[in-house]
């Protein structure tokens, strides 16, 4: 299950997860999103809480990216990711795409 705390700050759009992103949570996060990314100056998904990131989040935290950098806005960072989860992005490259923090 993915509970998913959406705030704003200063142009900055913040997604808060907690739980697990999944194939079957993935779609809620990318509804969220598409909902709130359109004006954002740069997006933060926050990883504190995440306890496990599967490939459709994965694909979601790529989508985010090129959407930014197509607009122009290419700022998305990732922060609070547990060890398990830093060794998904270093195995699959995503921390050279993504800010990984």
């Amino acid at each position: 299950m993915l509970h998913i705390n959406k705030t704003r700050q200063n142009g900055v759009m913040i997604f808060e997860l907690e739980g697990r992103l999944d194939t079957g949570s993935a779609p809620m996060l990318q509804d969220a999103v598409d909902e709130e990314i359109g004006d954002a100056a740069a997006v933060v998904f926050d990883f504190k809480k995440l306890d496990y990131l599967s490939s459709s989040g994965l694909r979601i935290l790529l989508t985010t990216q090129q959407i930014m950098e197509d607009t122009d806005r290419p700022d998305v960072t990732v922060q609070g990711a547990n060890a398990d989860i830093r060794s998904v992005f270093a195995v699959t490259g995503f921390d050279n795409v993504l800010n990984v923090k």
